[in-house]
């Protein structure tokens, strides 16, 4: 009988302890104390053990468990326990509580639950060891009793939560720093409740499928019920898959955002912190569900504070979602938090056309929606507002898309159209109805005072309100929220229970964020000032009541919480929970440093109130709690920076995985002794593309592992003497460093530590110990300190330190007494004494003292730990507020903070530049020829005038040595300076304008002022020695050299030092600007998607006053004060010198001008881009603040009269940057030109109108277009406005109106008789003979002419007289129109209309071509060579200025068909185009003159020459005659010209190449478009034969540029070949098919060598991929030419590129319809098309004819030679070169074998040749080598295609050779049949039903054959194939 059987039998009325006693005595064991007449007390306990086993006392417990009730529970557990561990000390419990599951445990009660506890804690009493619940979590053989103990052991209340063991608790105590203080109390509660365990739900899971699945899912039930919050997260957490738990923790999930459980806002706290990413899946996931959760999803990120992230920094990731976020947009928007006008829009222009697609699915579904509801299928209110859809079809109006989504949004708007008019109707329903709102409002509070609503019914009312389409709706919301507001000054006389409903009502809105950020400032302050009211008001009453409804929104309160704080009768109020959250929130933030002071409280009461930084209301979502060790995601460690990576000529990637082996294998068998063996190895393997990899994966992981093999890999590194790969370790190394530092593992894990330890020893090995320096900008020690005493961190940032510094003792530079060592020292000394550091980091400081031979005692200690800024709570408080809004204060609106500004502020990192002399963007000597004096040395350098050439040049040489380091200090001291300053004083300034306009002038006038005051006094002595040294060459006496010396210093030395000014202050501009742009897109971006004005509250909330500061001087939110802005302004004053270059006119040139564009250009390629919208209106706002500058100006003050530093040049220099920085420069410039077009004829000044036009003309140079629009519309539009003098001759001087133009444009005005043009001319002519102008009278003869014919009528005025006479008077009065050279634009109506530009040029400078050719015919044997080459580098020039005088009349805009064929006609007349010679010459010229063209245009698009040469072309081929032929040579000798010059550079100048390839497709392809778009336009010229025969000489041409002749011309080879133009035309017709074989057979022999010998990089890859997009496209498009050359193709597709092949023979004729190869017994001979053969349009006997095999093959199939005979000698013919096989000549054997069968003229003749055929392929395959086995065997599978004559023969020889063949052949056939299976599809239709008969007739015996199964793998792919042909009928049963 067993302990449990006589426990039982015993019954309860028994001691315990004696029938254990008696059990024991039974069994033959005593206890302990009697083991003295029985033997040993070793021998005694083996007894005991084997009696109380585990399994026998866990039997006896379960049963006695599972026999109690909670009505009868006799037995003892102290008492079984004590009196077991009496007769078995040695028990363990543990065991037993583990094998009780096995021993029948069934408990009936709470009462078996409890004793089973208490036994085991009553025997292990004192042992401090918790009772093993885990075996609770164990699958138990017996579900219903594991799930009835599970029931009663979590609802027990006898068992103390803190002895359940949660075995992996769901939630742990670590996020308590992250959470805010009122869910603290709760937090604490759950955190200790048996349901927060992981096992738990995850062992009901499973129990939920057994059979006790209705307990289980009864106690799953209970848990929710109890813990909601628990339960659920249980289930995120685990993300079990099970059906029914998933639809649990979705609907648990839904309603906790429907606020049914309690506690909402901390679940939700809990899961963004353990699963954010799941969470918002889960928000997804239940909107897509039911949209209408969407409103409560954004209430929970606005509460989370994650709101910006999602709706303000959208990511290309997110589209997915596309739709929940629009939603999410339209609520926020209706709530006020954003624009949604700004917001749609800005989100299309970030993610351009990523979201077309997504955005009209949406508009889709919301339009279907509204049309639902208004048919009456669905009572509900559309989602969005007309409003709203019409700003979403206007975002989507403006993008580019294709045709067919421009159809659908077309087709959306159609239906939009017709539903907007109902849609409207029912927003604005009631919406004018002020009376019917108010009642409204009235009846919600009467409903709610008289008990009909509950305050939080209310509040759900009041969100339904606010979120409703409805106009009224919304109205009436506002309404209510209005109406505490407006009852406050009556409070006092409402009733106690009103107004207690009030106040809870107005707690509930600030804690649902129901407010919008312009009202809840004005609530908190109401809230402010009731609580300042006398503590028995009932204003007090009414505060206190509405704290308390919002107690977990008051942390995201700074500011109120410190105002609050502030009240003394607030603060006496101690027992309301309000008062003792708000105290305890003030406690937790205060900084450590300041509670030597005393408490909060006490400084209350001594005026040193505590403040806390207050963020205010932000418009998504508050800040986080404070985190002090970086939990909020910022850097506490932020002065290690690794430098950046080198530069290489190749990026940088992984090697291969062969590779990696090899270099780790070599250096794990690293040694001192291999050395020199390991290291040969590795350099041979590592490329500089791996080094990232190798110092990252091989070195810096080793050295943080193994300290003790550094030395060895530091010799191992220095030997492969790799500069790159030392920067490369050495910058992963601090990679390496600061990821360990920042890392919060790192504080809680040793090996982290000891890792981070072994890396500070390894970089001071790797750069101390060798006497290299740590960079302060890699890493600052004395920062790092800091940083790590502030952050409570000094256990990382000392062990760190000092194993650094322990490296010097190997240093001959870095040891003491070294100052830069003692300084970091003495940090460590002050730590020591002072920062009552741990023992070990005490430990750590004296061994590095020890080992430096210091005694830390005598270090002299520094003090900056103490003077550095506590980054405690407060701070990182602030930081993470940085993301909320200010409020509550008066007078302070709503505003919004990016991210980003929260660390780091407004600027990025400050970096010195590198400037060199060659550097210097001032044309120094251009400078030194204008402005230099020479009043000392005028006579000897007007005797000598060398000497001032020698002057000039000496002056710069030293001006470029000196200068540049004193310019980039400067820079960089300015922009630092600027920086700082900027990102204090403009924190509160949300307008990014006046930012950017006072961070240029400071870090201009400071750079400029730094840059003379460095360079000033190094100049003056250099110059003075230089020109002393110069003078004594040149023999003159001493005394006049010093003098002259002086003198020419002195006269120059402001000269020099304004060059140095002007230098430092471009490149400081560009420089701020690059720093601060993040702060400028924030502000804008902020405004445009919110509405609210950005303030750095991160910034704002660190500045610190003294106590007596000025208020005026401090900064505030609503931005500086004009006070404030004076002082920016007074930096354009700052007095140092007159600088002469930057005054004037050259002032303004050197601020705007043609350099300052590609200056301003190099600086926007690495700051930010700007939309044109945003460039637009930022050019707005300076615009105005110009015409403002200009208007007040004097009338006669001109622009060269200006200061470079004056403010309208500030301006202007400010639009030109603003031009180049945007993304569509363009764009921007048209939109900029247009507005300076207006406001030029609107300026009534001298000065305005200079700086308007000069900024036309800059915006004029950087984009053609703008160029050619501006002046088309100056010269030629007609428009009042235009009638300014003074404007007129500003344009006419800066060339951007022709004399010409506007002379002919007054004069038809004055025919016309425009009363306004004829004053304007008479006012013109009248300026123009005063002088001073840049044209003269005689300019406007037309207008002269005009005004005269008009006094001669008698009908003119005095004034037109007077002019008349005037002209008539000047003595130049008979002189003509101006030449056209003299013409800034040389109007092409000039040109045309006497002898034309073009003409003239053309006589000029090619008029001597012609007598230069007979000159050289007659005299060939008398001219030299050198005489030879300069008359055609004569001949070229005149051509190309030809060519480049014919783009400028092109480009013209008024240039038409009959002036431009009138200009050809001349052309013509004066070079003999018909002359071949002369024909190749001009056009090869003309190449060239693209191509110069092209260079000069940096690569940026210059096509405007190469357009006008096609052009040109075309004309030529258009007037070169009638005859087809002869028009054609035209295009024949422009193609062979171009082909020869691109053949002629690839050879002689392959590293330019590259460079030209896009011109060069602009020729080709140029040719095409203006051919095919004549043919279109049916020009006489250009029929289709002549189209056909143009494309035909492109074929040419492409054929003499085949791939592996020109292998860099491939890529524009490919693109032209596959040309929508080109092969399309080509292959329609039969004629082009053999050229469009040709090149497609040439593009893919290009790439077989690389393929076949795995050379493939990335770019074979990308051309791979471009043969095959064309091969797919003609596949599709014409597949009759690729059925008829598939096989001659496949001869050049690699043997490896199986899917390639298929794509080839997958081809068949359009009208074939194939049969499905799968049909059951389907017959192949039967099919009518088995009985026509392919066609085969080439002579594929070529190749045969080639190895001499087609006359043996031919009379072997005729029966007059033996198959076994010829068979002998074939492999031997086709791999006659002995290397490789002749696959053509492989593939033409078999093809010719089965036409030659095909030929066969009748039946029997078929028959035999067949029969012979195969008797040969099978002698042919036995004899043959693998390879040529298998190509062979390739060979006859090609013929498998669409069904055919061959199909059909290569069909029944493929299964004919398996039938007959040994085990290898059919190896290989089966092989090669598979393989082309197993790639993607198209499959050849023959191919697969080859393949389904082998494998599905027995009569093949194909799974019989060993093949199949000599390994898993090849068993598992022919099963995987048969399976997908046949799927019911395995291959087993096959076999």
């Amino acid at each position: 009988m067993g302990l449990a059987e006589q426990l039982l039998g015993a019954g309860s009325h028994t001691s315990a302890t004696d029938i254990i006693a008696e059990y024991a005595h039974q069994n033959g064991a005593g206890s302990s104390a009697d083991t003295s007449n029985k033997g040993t007390a070793g021998d005694s306990n083996g007894q005991q053990q084997g009696v109380f086993t585990p399994e026998n006392v866990a039997r006896a417990l379960a049963l006695l468990a599972s026999s109690a009730t909670d009505e009868n529970n006799e037995w003892s557990a102290e008492e079984i326990a004590a009196s077991l561990c009496k007769h078995c000390p040695s028990l363990s419990w543990e065991d037993v509580i583990y094998k009780l599951p096995y021993s029948n445990l069934s408990v009936k009660s709470e009462a078996g639950a409890v004793f089973i506890v208490d036994v085991f804690l009553a025997a292990t009493a004192g042992q401090n060891r918790p009772f093993p619940y885990s075996f609770m979590y164990e699958i138990w053989p017996d579900a219903a009793a594991q799930v009835a103990f599970l029931r009663y052991t979590l609802h027990s209340s006898s068992i103390a939560p803190h002895l359940l063991d949660k075995h992996m608790p769901t939630i742990l105590a670590d996020p308590v720093d992250l959470l805010y203080k009122a869910y603290h109390t709760e937090f604490a509660r759950i955190l200790t409740s048996p349901w927060n365990s992981l096992s738990l739900i995850l062992v009901l899971s499973h129990l939920l499928d057994s059979k006790a699945s209705d307990d289980a899912r009864s106690l799953l039930e209970a848990g929710i019920a109890q813990e909601p919050l628990l339960v659920t997260l249980a289930l995120a957490r685990l993300k079990i898959q099970h059906p029914r738990l998933q639809a649990l923790l979705q609907h648990n999930v839904a309603r906790f955002l429907k606020r049914d459980f309690g506690h909402n806002g901390l679940f939700f706290e809990l899961f963004r912190i353990y699963e954010k990413k799941m969470m918002m899946a889960f928000f997804c996931n239940i909107y897509r569900k039911d949209p209408a959760f969407s409103r409560y999803i954004l209430d929970v990120l606005v509460d989370l504070g994650m709101a910006n992230d999602l709706l303000l920094v959208p990511k290309r990731d997110d589209i997915v979602m596309l739709d929940f976020i629009v939603d999410l947009a339209v609520f926020a928007s209706r709530r006020g938090m954003l624009s949604f006008e700004t917001w749609f829009p800005g989100l299309l222009a970030e993610l351009g056309s990523d979201m077309l697609h997504a955005s009209l699915e949406i508009m889709h579904t919301k339009i279907q929606l509204e049309a639902s509801r208004q048919r009456g299928e669905d009572k509900g209110m559309a989602a969005y507002s007309s409003a709203e859809l019409t700003i979403m079809f206007k975002a989507l109006g403006v993008m580019g898309m294709s045709p067919n989504n421009a159809a659908n949004l077309k087709a959306l708007y159609a239906q939009f159209v017709e539903l907007v008019g109902e849609l409207e109707r029912t927003e604005n329903e009631c919406s004018s109805d002020e009376g019917q709102i108010e009642k409204e409002a009235e009846s919600l509070f009467l409903r709610l005072y008289r008990g009909e609503l509950s305050v939080d019914h209310m509040a759900d009312t009041l969100e339904d309100l606010r979120d409703s389409l409805r106009i009224y709706m919304r109205k009436t919301y506002h309404h209510v929220i209005q109406y505490p507001l407006e009852e406050f000054s009556f409070f006092d006389n409402y009733p106690d229970k009103e107004l207690t409903i009030t106040g809870q009502l107005v707690g509930v809105l600030i804690q649902r964020h129901m407010l919008s950020p312009v009202s809840e400032p004005t609530i908190l302050e109401m809230l402010v000032k009731a609580l300042q009211s006398p503590a028995s008001s009932k204003s007090f009453h009414f505060g206190m009541t509405a704290l308390q409804a919002c107690l977990y929104r008051i942390e995201q309160l700074p500011m109120f919480c410190t105002r609050l704080y502030q009240i003394p009768a607030f603060n006496q109020n101690n027992n309301a929970p309000a008062v003792k959250l708000i105290k305890s929130i003030i406690a937790s933030v205060m900084p450590a440093r300041n509670a030597k002071a005393g408490s909060g409280t006490d400084r209350a009461h001594s005026g040193m109130t505590p403040v806390l930084e207050d963020t205010g209301l932000e418009a998504f979502g508050q800040s986080r709690p404070a985190n002090p060790r970086g939990a909020s995601g910022m850097r506490v460690f932020q002065s290690v920076r690794p430098p950046p990576l080198p530069e290489l000529d190749e990026a940088f990637a992984e090697p291969a995985e062969e590779t990696k082996d090899k270099l780790q294998f070599a250096v794990n068998n690293l040694d001192r002794s291999s050395l020199e063996e390991k290291t040969n190895e590795v350099d041979k393997l590592l490329q500089p593309k791996h080094f990232i990899w190798f110092s990252q994966e091989i070195m810096v992981k080793r050295a943080s592992q193994e300290p003790n093999y550094h030395s060895l890999y530091l010799q191992f590194v220095e030997a492969l003497n790799r500069p790159d790969l030392l920067k490369c370790i050495l910058r992963e190394t601090l990679v390496s460093i600061s990821r360990l530092l920042n890392a919060e593992s790192t504080v809680n894990s040793s090996s982290d530590r000891n890792n981070l330890k072994n890396l500070g020893a390894w970089l001071g090995g790797m750069t101390l110990a060798r006497d290299q320096p740590i960079l302060r900008e890699s890493v600052s020690f004395k920062d790092l300190l800091c940083e790590g005493y502030n952050s409570n961190r000094l256990n990382l940032a000392i062990p760190f330190v000092c194993k650094v510094l322990e490296q010097t003792t190997r240093s001959t530079v870095f040891h003491p007494p070294s100052p830069w060592l003692m300084s970091i020292m003495g940090v460590l000394a002050e730590l020591y004494a002072t920062a009552n550091l741990k023992l070990i980091l005490t430990f750590e400081v004296e061994v590095l003292c020890k080992a430096l031979s210091l005694d830390v005692k005598d270090i002299p200690a520094t003090s900056i730990v103490g003077r550095q800024p506590t980054r405690g709570s407060v701070d990182a408080l602030a930081s993470e507020f940085g993301k909320a809004t200010i409020g509550g204060e008066a007078g302070m609106g709503s505003a919004l903070a990016s991210d980003g500004a929260a660390d780091g502020g407004l600027a990025g990192a400050v970096q010195m530049p590198a400037i060199t002399g060659a550097d210097i963007t001032v044309d120094i000597l251009s400078v030194l020829s204008q402005h230099a004096s020479f009043h000392a040395a005028e006579s000897l350098f007007s005797q000598q005038p060398m000497l001032k050439k020698m002057f000039y040049i000496l002056t710069e040489r030293i001006i470029r040595k000196i200068i540049p380091v004193h310019v980039a200090r400067s820079i960089y001291v300015a922009v630092s300076c600027t920086r700082d300053t900027i990102q204090k004083d403009f924190c509160g300034e949300p307008n990014e304008e006046h930012v950017h306009r006072a961070a240029q002038v400071m870090a201009r006038g400071l750079a400029g002022a730094l840059a003379v005051s460095l360079c000033r006094e190094q100049l003056k002595n250099k110059l003075f020695l230089t020109m002393c040294d110069f003078l004594n060459g040149q023999a003159l006496p001493e005394q006049s050299v010093n003098m002259i010396a002086v003198g020419l210093v002195a006269d120059n030395l402001d000269l020099a030092c304004a060059i140095a000014e002007k230098e430092a202050i471009e490149r400081a501009s560009l420089q701020i600007d690059t720093v601060l742009s993040e702060s400028y897109m924030s502000r804008k971006r902020t405004r445009e998607r919110t509405g609210q004005p950005f303030y750095d509250l991160a910034r704002y909330s660190r500045l610190v006053y003294p106590g007596d500061f000025p208020e005026l001087l401090k900064v505030r939110l609503n931005g500086l004060q004009a006070g404030h802005l004076r002082i920016y302004e007074d930096f354009t004053q700052i007095p140092h010198f007159f600088s002469q270059i930057g005054s004037g006119a050259q002032g303004l040139e050197a601020g705007v001008g043609r350099d300052d564009i590609g200056s301003a250009s190099a600086g926007a390629d690495g700051g930010v881009k700007f939309s044109t919208a945003q460039c637009f209106e930022r050019f707005a706002g300076i615009i105005e603040d110009l015409d403002k500058t200009v208007s007040a100006a004097a009338a006669e003050v001109t622009l060269s009269q200006l200061p470079s530093q004056h403010e309208a040049c500030l301006y202007a220099r400010d639009i030109l940057v603003l031009a180049v920085r945007s993304a569509s420069p363009d764009d921007t410039a048209m939109d900029f030109a247009q507005a300076l077009v207006n406001y030029l004829y609107r300026s009534e000044t001298r000065l305005g109108i200079d700086l308007y036009v000069l900024l036309l003309a800059r915006m004029c140079e950087m984009s053609g277009r703008v160029a050619k629009e501006v002046t088309s519309w100056l010269a030629f539009a007609d428009d009042e406005r235009k009638f300014n003098v003074a404007a007129t001759l500003a344009l006419i001087g800066e060339g951007l109106v022709s004399t010409d133009d506007e002379d002919g444009q007054v004069a038809r005005l004055i025919e016309a008789n425009r009363p306004g043009a004829v004053d304007f001319a008479v006012r013109l002519l009248r300026r123009v003979l005063a002088g001073g102008t840049a044209v003269s009278a005689q300019a406007f003869g037309k207008t002269a002419q005009g005004l005269a014919k008009l006094a001669q009528s008698g009908q003119a005025s005095a004034q037109v007289t007077k002019v008349v006479e005037d002209l008539k008077a000047a003595d130049d009065m008979q002189a003509g129109d101006a030449q056209p050279g003299q013409s800034a634009d040389g109007g092409l109506a000039r040109e045309a209309e006497d002898v034309p530009a073009m003409k003239e040029s053309a006589q000029e400078e090619v008029g001597s071509a012609p007598a230069n050719r007979q000159q050289e015919t007659a005299n060939r044997q008398d001219t030299a060579s050198r005489q030879d080459a300069a008359s055609r580098q004569q001949e070229t020039a005149s051509y190309q200025h030809i060519l480049l005088n014919w783009a400028r009349v092109y480009d013209h805009p008024a240039a038409g068909e009959a002036e431009l064929t009138t200009l050809v006609r001349q052309l013509l007349q004066q070079i003999p185009l018909h002359e071949t010679r002369v024909e190749a010459a001009f056009f090869r010229a003309c190449v060239g003159a693209v191509l110069a063209f092209y260079d000069q245009s940096g690569g940026r698009g210059g096509f405007q020459v190469a357009d006008a040469l096609v052009k040109l072309v075309v004309f030529v081929t258009r007037l070169g005659g009638r005859d087809g032929q002869a028009r054609l040579q035209t295009v024949r000798m422009f193609l062979s010209s171009v082909t020869l010059v691109i053949v002629d550079i690839h050879e002689t100048r392959p590293e330019a190449f590259g460079a030209y390839q896009r011109p060069f497709f602009r020729l080709l392809s140029g040719i095409l478009g203006e051919a095919h778009a004549a043919f279109r336009a049916e020009e006489a010229w250009c029929s289709e034969q002549t189209l056909h025969a143009i494309v035909g000489l492109l074929g040419e041409s492409l054929r003499l540029l085949d791939p592996g002749l020109v292998p860099g011309f491939s890529f524009v080879w490919l693109m032209l070949a596959s040309h929508r133009f080109f092969l399309p035309r080509l292959v329609e017709s039969r004629a082009g098919w053999a050229l469009a074989a040709e090149l497609l057979e040439r593009q893919l022999r290009f790439l077989e060598p690389f393929v076949e010998a795995d050379q493939v990089s990335e770019p074979v890859k990308l051309l791979y991929r471009g043969i095959v997009c064309v091969i797919l496209v003609v596949l599709h498009d014409f597949p009759e030419f690729l059925a008829s050359y598939a096989l001659r193709l496949s001869d050049a597709v690699p043997t490896n590129c199986v899917q390639l092949r298929n794509l080839l023979l997958s081809a068949y004729p359009r009208d074939m319809r194939l049969p499905e190869p799968l049909t059951p017994n389907l017959k192949i001979d039967l099919l009518a098309e088995i009985t026509q053969s392919p066609d085969i349009p080439y002579d594929h006997a070529v190749p045969l004819e080639r190895v001499g095999l087609r006359t043996g093959l031919e009379a072997v199939l005729s029966l007059q030679r033996a198959p076994a005979e010829f068979a002998s000698g074939v492999m031997a013919a086709l791999h006659s070169d002995g290397a490789h096989y002749d696959v053509a000549a492989v593939n033409a054997f078999v093809l010719h074998a089965l036409v030659r069968i095909t030929q066969a003229t009748d039946d029997a003749a078929r028959e035999a040749a067949q029969r012979m055929a195969l008797e040969l392929f099978c002698a042919v395959l036995s004899g043959a080598d693998p390879e040529g086995r298998y190509l062979v065997v390739s060979a006859i599978a090609n013929q498998l295609r669409f069904p055919s004559t061959h199909t059909y023969l290569g069909s029944r020889m493929v299964l004919a050779l398996f039938s007959k063949s040994d085990d290898v052949v059919c190896e290989c056939i089966a092989r090669v049949l598979v393989e082309r299976i197993l790639v993607n599809r198209p499959f050849p239709w023959g191919l697969l039903v080859t393949l389904i008969e082998l494998l599905r007739n027995p009569f093949y015996a194909f799974w019989n054959h060993s093949f199949t199964r000599e390994s898993p793998q090849i068993a598992e792919i022919l099963t995987a194939v048969s399976t997908s042909i046949h799927p019911s009928d395995p291959p087993s049963t096959a076999a």
